[in-house]
């Protein structure tokens, strides 16, 4: 009964804190899966102590039962979520063979969110408890998977001295000079597949010698050096943080750092003790094992969230002013998108706050990003990284000398402050836009036009009677980068030509020849 509150409690906050289920954007991009993988981790730390408590009436940590339930639920579980797999491939069948016949209901329902979620627990329950039930089933296989697993931790133990011994040579620059030289993600994967293999030939202590002798001596030398691998991806994990603030996943990558560290630390104080083969393992992975349930189940209320953390990280990235977009290629990551799409109701709440900022010495700056960003209705939607006034105060102008008049400067940020033509003018991280005046027309007034120069991208003004108005927009022919083109531009490569084919006109319709 506490562990089915707990759970409805753990649910409840998700619901109210960090998702919207007003959002059909919630049920329709997959957004609860995160949480749903979160709880699955938690229910298989949990389960052991939990079984072993129901078999013995009383809590335990005796690493035996502990062992055995644990690895019995891990392939239940893999085994449930091969035969729902499967389930839905026949579903698949099913609704392709009606399609045959122009018969698109099924096709239709069962890829409608109200179908998806109910069908799948349910089916996802049912395998549980048959194949649950078949216990010489999943005792064969475990013999097999443990069998198969324990010589992969020769190839691991291998893998993991021969990296870390190049790893070595490259921590100078990673540490002295800030080069960010290797992502954390494939350090801890090492540091995983090294602790899993390992277990298996361990399993619960009961076999004295898993390997021969030189191999059982040889995991004893390398296993020391996930100590370096865990400090390494720590070290890692926070020179990005610093740079770009918490997120959410750099939390969960926090906590994986963690348990890294403690089972590298644990794992080598084993391997280096005296008496039976790793004879401490079992200590360890309790206590990584209880580490991990408070700290799960802490991330899932208030007290540790990481949206609410990452949330109010990247809130003081904004006002410390510095906020940047990350170096990942993406115009939309920063703490702004961040705050409206990935950080929950925490982050929303947060960019609320900063589009309403007074008493700031940038307050006009971060209101007006964090209420462009209110106004985006889906994560996907390019987003100006900074002010309309901003990007065309750092904008270059030709020929040199002139400037922009205080009508069209006006226009030009009312134009390029609409959000529909975001995609037109979104500056490049390395370079400023381009003004050119030039006389573009070929009717002989002598009017003169201005046009807006974004890359491949532009806007074309004609000043006349009435003031500055947009006549059209500027296309290149071919690829072109912004910085390129500025080049051109202070070269002064700059001319008119006619177009080599004239245009033809049927009716009303003109057609262009390239």
């Amino acid at each position: 009964m506490l562990l089915t509150i707990t759970f409805f409690y753990f649910g409840w906050h998700h619901g109210s804190a960090v998702a919207d289920f007003r959002d059909k954007r919630f049920a329709e991009s997959g957004e609860c899966f995160p949480l749903a993988v979160l709880l699955i981790v938690l229910w298989l730390e949990v389960m052991p102590f939990v079984q072993a408590r129901l078999r013995t009436g009383s809590w335990t940590t005796d690493y035996r039962p502990l062992f055995d339930y644990a690895w019995r639920n891990a392939i239940t579980l893999a085994e449930a979520g091969v035969f729902t797999a499967l389930f839905w491939l026949l579903l698949f069948l099913w609704q392709s063979l009606f399609h045959m016949l122009r018969i698109d209901f099924f096709r239709e329902l069962f890829q409608k969110p109200i179908f998806v979620y109910p069908v799948t627990s349910l089916v996802f329950g049912c395998a549980l408890h048959l194949i649950g039930s078949v216990e010489r089933l999943v005792s064969t296989v475990l013999e097999q998977i443990l069998n198969v697993f324990k010589w992969l931790g020769t190839v691991s133990g291998l893998l993991l001295a021969l990296f870390t011994l190049a790893l070595i040579f490259r921590l100078p620059s990673l540490i002295f000079t800030g080069e960010k030289a290797i992502g954390a993600t494939w350090l801890l994967w090492l540091i995983a597949v090294v602790v899993l293999f390992l277990n298996a030939a361990y399993r619960d202590g009961a076999v004295s010698k898993p390997y021969p002798g030189w191999i059982a001596f040889s995991l004893r030398m390398v296993i020391p050096l996930t100590v370096i691998v865990a400090l390494t991806a720590t070290y890692a994990l926070s020179l990005r943080t610093r740079e770009y603030g918490l997120t959410v996943e750099r939390f969960w990558g926090f906590i994986v750092a963690s348990a890294a560290l403690i089972y590298s630390i644990g794992y080598s104080l084993a391997a280096i003790g005296k008496g039976p083969w790793f004879a401490g393992i079992a200590r360890v992975n309790v206590i990584v094992a209880l580490a991990l349930i408070a700290a799960l189940g802490l991330a899932l209320t208030p007290v540790l969230s990481p949206y609410r953390l990452s949330a109010a990280s990247q809130y003081t990235l904004v006002m410390e002013g510095r906020f940047k977009p990350a170096d990942d290629g993406y115009r939309n990551s920063t703490p702004f998108h961040y705050l409206r799409f990935n950080s929950g109701a925490y982050g929303r709440h947060k960019l609320g706050e900063l589009a309403q900022l007074q008493n700031h010495p940038d307050a006009p700056r971060i209101r007006e990003l964090a209420s462009a960003e209110l106004r985006v209705t889906n994560p996907w939607e390019t987003v100006p990284a900074q002010p309309a006034a901003d990007a065309l105060a750092k904008m270059v102008i030709y020929p040199p000398g002139r400037t922009l008049d205080a009508e069209l400067s006006q226009r030009l940020v009312a134009d390029l402050s609409d959000l529909k033509q975001r995609y037109l003018w979104v500056p490049a991280a390395d370079a400023p836009m381009a003004g050119l005046f030039v006389d573009l027309s070929t009717d002989g007034s002598g009017a003169e036009e201005f046009v807006l120069l974004n890359g491949a991208n532009g806007l074309v003004y004609r000043r006349g009677t009435d003031g500055w108005r947009e006549i059209g927009r500027a296309n290149a022919a071919d690829s072109v980068s912004q910085k390129r083109l500025l080049a051109e531009l202070a070269r002064g490569d700059v001319s008119v030509k006619d177009p080599a084919w004239k245009e033809l006109w049927v009716g009303s319709h003109r057609i262009r020849v390239q």
